[in-house]
């Protein structure tokens, strides 16, 4: 074979991996095409807060008064966490594959899911954990301690705790915390 022969087929390679890589470059990695850009939209059930709402990936609604910054790593569009440092959150995450985490990070704990639905709240002296759907494990920052909760089970972590126990919550208590969402 003469070298004027191999050199369309070099060409068409060279088109085609040159497409390939700007086809890649505009979609976007598949996590990030999935669950789209981050925004902070109206909230249907308290028009004075607003929802983190980041595609359908992960949807964060603040009770009124509450305090928190999504986490990001660099290069990543999407939050890989939310820093609460006060007030309460209903979390709706879903994971686009088994390796990705999410993690609220509180000054007394941190949830880390894969995808589920659940709610923390912040006070002075207490980080609280209630599992809607699936699992999250809580852990406590000082004592290096976990438990993994699964739907309608709780946890309170507090500066005095000596281990840490998951209870499941009461009816009435479950309302409560879903009462400051509007649920």
């Amino acid at each position: 074979m003469s070298k004027s022969n191999r050199t369309p087929g070099r060409r068409l390679l060279g088109t085609a991996t040159a497409a390939a890589l700007f086809l890649a470059a505009v979609a976007g990695s598949a996590p990030a095409r999935a669950a789209g850009a981050c925004a902070l939209v109206p909230d249907e059930r308290a028009a004075s807060e607003k929802t983190l709402q980041c595609g359908e990936a992960l949807t964060v609604r603040p009770a009124q008064g509450t305090r928190y910054r999504p986490l990001y790593k660099k290069g990543e569009p999407l939050p890989v966490g939310i820093r609460l440092d006060d007030g309460a959150l209903l979390i709706d995450y879903r994971s686009a594959s088994p390796q990705e985490k999410f993690q609220i990070l509180t000054p007394l704990a941190i949830a880390a899911v894969r995808g589920t639905k659940w709610a923390m709240e912040v006070a002075k002296a207490r980080t609280s954990t209630l599992v809607l759907g699936g699992a999250v494990m809580v852990t406590n920052r000082r004592l290096n301690e976990y438990v993994v909760l699964t739907e309608g089970e709780g946890v309170d972590v507090t500066p005095a705790d000596t281990s840490m126990v998951q209870k499941r919550w009461g009816e009435a208590r479950i309302r409560a915390l879903l009462a400051r969402f509007g649920e």
